[in-house]
């Protein structure tokens, strides 16, 4: 039984449905509990013929909502039931004031602020205020039409009793309401911190995408450009690998560079590596002359030259690349940098493979 209910609770997919339950399980448990006081005060029985009519009405509009899911069609119908029909009569049956029934009357307007649809939340809120007010109003013009108040100490017993279960039962669904949207809420940021991450990165590599970096560019570096070189270089022979020795190698291969690259780049001084394309890498480096732009471009290379494969000892991999430097004062669009460092590259390549090339020594 435990185990069927659990199931029907986490395929509850919205807060308003969770909430929904939780307080008409309380609401259930509360029109019970008042039934049983009722009859223990000995109030009278249509008091308490009322107080059991609210217990059914509460099981039926349970059983409507796993019906229909209508569920703010069912708060609706709990509210009004008890707001327009149960609380007026159990009111004067109940002596009014000298009951704990004005407790009671609170509860419409605060059972109100859950549900989901405005109009019927605002139409449930106004309703329940409305007859509340009626009710006073009535006691205080006809006091004839309430029945004659208990004893001193069975007045008491109710309020005590009453105030026990409507306190908690207010604490419970409030505490619960503030728990799941704490818990919603947070569910909701890892879900945009997530969705967020992916929109930044390239699935394989978990290096920075494309569309990432030319944001970079435009956010970041074009403020800076002066210091800035774009270092774009691709895996040679990539797709040969990948028919000779499988496509699981090649992507091996694709993510061992990846990452030498995140290895190589500094954030702390604005530098920036992305996977460009599918074998095509683009690194963003900070450096204070061509010279040094170039000297750790081919320090990278070497390094990936150097690679060993324990599994595949014949694959020999290396990489080839162009340097641009951001500072070019003919290129003030970043589009069309990156475009020159994209054919840059495809010159490379036509010369020779293993190499870099910065763009001065292209003639």
């Amino acid at each position: 039984m435990i185990a069927v209910l659990k199931k029907k609770w986490n395929n509850l997919e919205t807060l308003e449905q969770k909430l929904f339950w939780i307080i008409h399980v309380i609401f259930t448990v509360v029109s019970f509990s008042g039934a049983l006081i009722t009859v223990v005060e000995d109030v009278s029985n249509l008091a308490e013929l009322m107080c059991f009519i609210d217990f059914v009405i509460c099981i039926l509009v349970a059983l409507f909502v796993m019906r229909t899911s209508l569920y703010s069609v069912g708060f609706f119908l709990l509210i009004f039931f008890y707001t327009a029909v149960s609380t007026p009569l159990l009111f004067f049956l109940c002596s009014g004031v000298d009951s704990a029934m004005p407790y009671y009357m609170l509860v419409g307007p605060f059972l109100s602020s859950f549900i989901s649809n405005r109009k019927i939340r605002f139409t449930s809120a106004v309703l329940t205020m409305l007859v509340g007010v009626t009710l006073y109003v009535l006691a205080w013009f006809f006091p004839h039409l309430l029945m004659p108040p208990p004893s001193k100490g069975i007045v008491y017993l109710d309020f005590s009793a009453n105030f026990v279960l409507v306190g908690g039962a207010i604490f419970f669904i409030c505490s619960f309401a503030i728990n799941a949207y704490v818990r919603e809420r947070v569910q909701r940021e890892r879900l945009v911190a997530k969705l967020d991450y992916l929109s930044k990165h390239d699935d394989l590599t978990e290096l920075y995408n494309r569309r990432f970096v030319i944001q970079y560019l435009e956010n970041i570096v074009w403020h800076s450009r002066d210091r800035y070189y774009m270092f774009m270089f691709t895996i040679d022979d990539l797709k040969a690998l990948g028919d000779s020795f499988g496509h699981v190698v090649a992507d091996h291969i694709v993510c061992n560079v990846a990452h030498a690259l995140w290895e190589t780049v500094n954030e702390g001084v604005g530098e920036c590596g992305a996977r460009y394309g599918e074998e095509t890498f683009l690194f963003i480096m900070a450096a204070d002359s061509d010279v040094d732009a170039f000297m750790r471009a081919d320090a990278f290379r070497e390094k990936i030259s150097g690679f060993i494969w324990n599994n595949t000892p014949d694959v020999r991999i290396s990489i080839s690349g162009g340097i641009v430097p951001c500072r070019d004062e003919n290129e003030f669009d970043r589009e069309r940098l990156l475009k020159k460092v994209d054919a840059l590259l495809d010159g490379f390549k036509s010369r020779g493979k293993n190499q870099v090339r910065i763009f001065m020594d292209v003639g």
